[in-house]
């Protein structure tokens, strides 16, 4: 199925801003992810410092290569992949009881509790991935499909950090409700 270029381009920037600023958090704070990767329990711990480094490069090389022509395929590839080792990481620990660790997305800016929740976003993530290397109906874009660009990605990116932000409080305005009744 052949898609509008505009959507195409919208999904293509607001995939590559959402794993561009989750590689850069965990390079920010190599030593948190480090953490969250080995409460994960499921690589060695003496391979998880490699892996700690491994998985910001390729979500940042995901995120690069969605934007450019020759690229996108495996980029998205790349990225559909990583989304199910993610993905697969937080089932394994939600089927263990596990529910307490931090699921490392975004570094200690946003700490989130595994649930059913991140499993949820993480397919309407990789929806967002795959429409992003989906093809276009061979339409040239005007003028106005940029601003149509510009303002869809930058939407997409607020409600997915809204979603996120939910998500990390969600315990917190649990409690809340629970003092108030």
């Amino acid at each position: 199925m052949q898609m509008d270029p505009a959507i195409i381009a919208v999904t293509r920037a607001a995939g590559a801003t959402i794993f561009a600023g989750s590689a850069a958090m965990k390079f920010f704070t190599p030593m948190e992810f480090r953490s969250a990767v080995e409460n994960y329990r499921i690589v060695p711990e003496s391979i998880s410092g490699l892996v700690a480094w491994s998985v910001p490069i390729l979500e940042l090389a995901g995120a690069a290569g969605l934007v450019f022509a020759p690229t996108r395929d495996a980029s998205a590839l790349l990225l559909l992949g990583l989304l199910a080792i993610f993905t697969g990481a937080i089932v394994l620990n939600l089927a263990r009881g596990r529910r307490e660790i931090d699921c490392g997305c975004f570094g200690p800016m946003m700490r989130q509790r595994l649930s059913g929740w991140l499993v949820a976003r993480n397919a309407a993530l990789a929806l967002l991935i795959v429409a992003a290397a989906a093809p276009g109906d061979g339409r040239a874009l005007l003028a106005l499909d940029y601003v149509t660009i510009a303002s869809g990605g930058s939407a997409l990116v607020i409600l997915y950090v809204g979603v996120n932000y939910l998500l990390a409080n969600a315990p917190a305005i649990a409690m809340l409700g629970m003092r108030d009744a």
